[in-house]
């Protein structure tokens, strides 16, 4: 078995940890500035602080900006990490913002679509976020997988009935 106490997998963790640690120091010695922010967002998001996550991921898209690298794949990451610590907090347009940006960049990024959906929903702009899960749902089930293919049909269906609510109320 290879579990807790295996003398094997302890003497092959105790051969690989340090080399694991060594090249993880080397690694995080060569981040740049903007990186290193990005960790730490990550770091801060790990441990549910979001608004330091927050701050941090501010840090690193100011840092990007500066430098003209606002559309790389680094803001990218952190656009979508800000917006999932905005999600957390329900700062739903902080959401719909980052994830705006994201898809300027990645327009299928099938997780950008659906934390905007839901933040659209959160604020009440029903076609808006109708919108994005059909688009998802139009993707190939392979890309958007099955977790998202049933949650966005369920949202589907209850946007549609929100919006037909909607409608019928307004005549």
């Amino acid at each position: 078995r290879l579990d807790a106490g295996n003398p094997d997998i302890e003497r092959m963790m105790s051969r690989v940890k340090p080399k694991f640690e060594r090249l993880e120091r080397e690694r995080k010695a060569s981040l740049s500035v903007d990186e290193v922010h990005k960790e730490r967002g990550d770091d801060a998001y790990k441990a549910a602080n979001f608004e330091v996550a927050i701050e941090h991921y501010t840090k690193c898209l100011d840092g990007l900006k500066r430098s003209g690298k606002e559309h790389s794949d680094l803001a990218t990451k952190a656009h979508s990490n800000r917006a999932a610590c905005y999600k957390q907090i329900s700062n739903f347009d902080g959401v719909i913002e980052d994830c705006t940006a994201v898809l300027e960049v990645d327009p299928e990024n099938v997780k950008a679509l659906v934390r905007r959906a839901q933040a659209f929903e959160g604020v009440e702009r029903y076609r808006f976020a109708l919108q994005d899960v059909k688009t998802v749902l139009a993707m190939p089930f392979a890309k958007v997988g099955k977790a998202n293919v049933d949650m966005c049909n369920m949202m589907q269906h209850r946007l549609n009935r929100t919006v037909q609510q909607l409608k019928a109320s307004s005549v």
